[in-house]
């Protein structure tokens, strides 16, 4: 595995660890993307030509600076490759936040357009989206990348136990699973919409899971007038950590300015939470046009999240309808396709190994 390095994990983060028996890893130093923009990181060039020598086939995950550089000697050296498309180029630089992010976006997408069309082998995280933007002439195969359980019976009437307190009277607790390190997901725009709806006597509670520096958030919803209603609960254990986390969650929001297919929207789903979302990404592949807004629309996020605090029938159906859609991503349907699409890349590193020494 050769990825960039995060540097020191801070103390107390409640992170999976993703070491295992015979995967190593080789961490390269980031490099900023000035160098990124023209290829230029002489330690990743060499660290890869290294690894990727020692390989018999290459897996990219992209968009990646790294996995289009890998692609690339992979090709050069005549080598079997696949890769795993999970995000937009465009929609992640251009929403990145800085002014050379934005500048980069174009270039971005045409890098992993190029890419894309090159593969013989790409895998998709969405069912149309992605594949629309980075087609490709080899063999395509669309499935998330999302890891889910079935509810079960506890679970499940614990959510229901939920609904009933709501439609008593309770107000829904509304949430999002997002990294504090960035903009695209919209949380900016949850503590707008909440602002617009204290000044109309509502005043639903919001929490966000995810790690960073929540001081600049904080100070944004203190700016807002709407700090009491907004909790930054930090990070949990994948798994049953996030799973225990959005049983206390009514209602989700994916107010995104990019995506793949967010993994965080179905887990939400597979938990019997009802989901709001914009049109980004592969989310009007998960929900019904009904619940979407375009990024940014302050407004109509705020209109979405009034009606669902207020009419508990809304997120009783939503809820329903959501469990059900989140069915299609439970593993048994997507684990033979994940093993054929690797089991197919198995045979061509096997058929390109026996020509290159034939």
């Amino acid at each position: 595995m050769v990825a960039r390095d995060g540097g020191m994990i801070p103390p107390g983060s409640d992170l999976a660890q993703s070491d295992v028996p015979h995967v190593e890893f080789q961490l390269i130093r980031d490099y900023p993307l000035s160098q990124r923009l023209f290829n230029r990181s002489g330690e990743a060039f060499a660290l890869l030509e290294r690894e990727i020598a020692r390989a018999d086939a290459v897996l990219v995950r992209l968009p990646s600076d790294l996995g289009n550089l890998a692609a690339n000697m992979a090709n050069q050296r005549n080598m079997a490759w696949a890769g795993e498309i999970v995000g937009c180029a465009w929609d992640g630089y251009k929403n990145h936040g800085s002014k050379l992010s934005q500048l980069y976006a174009p270039l971005a997408m045409q890098r992993l357009q190029r890419v894309a069309a090159g593969s013989e082998q790409i895998l998709y995280v969405t069912r149309q989206f992605l594949q629309k933007r980075y087609p490709t002439r080899g063999k395509a195969v669309g499935v998330s990348d999302v890891e889910i359980v079935q509810l079960d019976e506890a679970a499940r009437s614990s959510r229901a136990e939920r609904l009933v307190t709501i439609a008593q009277g309770r107000q829904p607790v509304f949430g999002t699973v997002a990294s504090l390190g960035i903009m695209s997901k919209g949380v900016q725009d949850v503590i707008l919409a909440l602002k617009q709806l204290r000044k109309d006597g509502l005043a639903p509670e919001y929490r966000v899971l995810g790690g960073g520096n929540r001081q600049p958030w904080i100070e944004r919803a203190e700016q807002a007038g709407v700090a009491d209603q907004i909790y930054f609960d930090g990070t949990k254990a994948s798994g049953d950590g996030v799973r225990s986390w959005l049983d206390e969650v009514d209602v989700h929001l994916q107010p995104s300015y990019q995506e793949g297919l967010p993994r965080a929207t179905v887990e939400a789903m597979s938990r019997g939470c009802a989901c709001l979302g914009s049109t980004a990404g592969g989310l009007p592949e998960l929900l019904p046009a009904s619940r979407l807004h375009a990024p940014g629309d302050v407004d109509a996020l705020a209109r979405f999240i009034r009606e669902f605090a207020s009419d508990p029938g809304l997120v009783r159906a939503a809820s329903a309808e959501d469990l059900a859609t989140s069915t299609r991503y439970l593993p048994e349907a997507l684990d033979d396709d994940r093993a054929r699409f690797l089991h197919d890349l198995a045979k061509r590193a096997a058929s390109s190994t026996s020509s290159r020494f034939a």
